[in-house]
C-alpha cells in the first residue's frame, strides 16, 4: 500500500448537503486509513466551492474561511497524520488575504486549486494575471500547490492550458511543489483532453525541461474498472515518461472500487507497470510531508 494517500477530502456539516454526501471527519478518515493500510493523508479542504458563483450561497467569503478554519482544526485532531491544504476561488478579490490567513492556521501547509469549480481558465489573461499573484504567494511562503486544472464543463481545454501552465505558473514559483491533480483531468477515467495535457508535460520531463523540478502528478480516480487495457497501458507510457519519481497516488471522496484499498488495488492491478514502478509510486514522499 502507498505510504501516503495524496488526494483526500473530509465533509463538514455545511459541505455536506452541497457534496450530497454524509459527515466525514478526521476520525472517519484515520478509520479508513487504517484500514487500508495507510500511513498519512493530504486533506485539501474545499472552502473553494462556497465562492462557486454557480451556488448562489449568502457571504461565500466568510463560508470559506469557515470551511478553512474547520479543516485546519481536524487535521490537528490527525496527531500529524494528516496534512491539510487552504483553498478559495482565486477570482475572489478575498482569496489571496484567505490564503495568506489560512496558511498560518495549524497543520495547513499547502493550497488547493480547483480551476473547474472556480470557473478559471489560463486562457484569460485577467484570470492567468490572478493565478500569478496566487502562485507568487505560494512561493513566498513555501507552501504546496495542488491545482486540479481541467476547465469549468471541460470546454476549450487541452495541450494548450499545460503550456500556459509551465509559462506563467511553474515559471512565478521555482521551489515549491506543485501537483498536478488527477493527471492532468479531473476523474473519474482518463480521457483524451486528460492525455493532451499529460502529452505536454510528458514531453517537457523527457526534454529535461528545468521547470519540471518540482512538479508531480497525482492519479485520484484515474484508473476505474472500466478503464480499458489501452487506457490503461497509455497511462503506463505517460507514467514512464514523466518519471515514476513524480507521481503520487490519492483516492479522492468517491475512490474507485467503494474504499482506499480497493481504488489502489485497481490502480495496481490494471496499470502494466512493473513491481518495481508500483512500490516507487507507493513509497513517493513529497518534501512538504517531511
Amino acid at each position: 500500500m502507498p505510504r501516503v494517500d495524496y488526494h483526500q477530502h473530509l465533509v463538514s456539516a455545511a459541505f455536506a448537503p452541497i457534496a450530497q454526501l454524509p459527515a466525514r471527519d478526521a476520525k472517519a478518515l484515520l478509520a479508513e486509513l487504517d484500514a487500508a493500510g495507510i500511513e498519512k493523508a493530504v486533506v485539501l479542504s474545499v472552502a473553494y466551492s462556497f465562492a462557486d458563483e454557480r451556488k448562489n450561497l449568502p457571504d461565500p467569503d466568510r463560508l470559506s474561511r469557515e470551511e478553512n478554519d474547520w479543516t485546519s482544526a481536524q487535521v490537528t485532531a490527525g496527531r500529524g497524520r494528516l496534512v491539510g491544504f487552504c483553498s478559495a476561488n482565486p477570482l475572489r478579490p478575498a482569496a489571496l488575504a484567505e490564503l495568506g490567513r489560512c496558511l498560518n492556521l495549524p497543520g495547513m501547509r499547502g493550497i488547493k486549486l480547483h480551476f473547474g469549480n472556480s470557473g478559471v481558465t489560463l486562457r484569460d489573461t485577467a484570470h492567468a494575471a490572478r493565478l500569478v499573484q496566487l502562485f507568487v504567494l505560494a512561493e513566498q511562503r513555501r507552501a504546496a500547490v495542488l491545482v486540479h486544472m481541467r476547465a469549468r464543463g471541460g470546454a476549450n481545454f487541452g495541450a494548450a492550458d499545460a503550456r500556459l501552465f509551465l509559462d506563467r505558473l511553474v515559471t512565478v514559483a521555482p521551489s515549491i511543489e506543485i501537483v498536478v491533480a488527477h493527471f492532468g483531468g479531473a476523474g473519474p477515467g482518463y480521457p483524451a483532453q486528460a492525455d493532451s495535457v499529460m502529452d505536454v508535460f510528458a514531453d517537457a520531463a523527457e526534454r529535461g525541461d528545468p521547470r519540471m523540478r518540482n512538479v508531480f502528478f497525482d492519479v485520484a480516480t484515474v484508473v476505474t474498472a472500466e478503464t480499458s487495457p489501452e487506457t490503461a497501458a497509455l497511462i503506463a507510457k505517460r507514467i514512464r515518461q514523466v518519471g515514476t519519481k513524480r507521481l503520487l497516488y490519492g483516492s479522492d471522496l468517491s475512490p474507485p472500487g467503494g474504499s482506499i484499498r480497493t481504488g489502489w488495488e485497481l490502480f495496481r492491478d490494471r496499470t502494466p507497470l512493473t513491481e518495481a514502478e508500483t512500490r516507487a509510486i507507493a513509497g513517493n514522499m513529497t518534501y512538504f510531508l517531511r
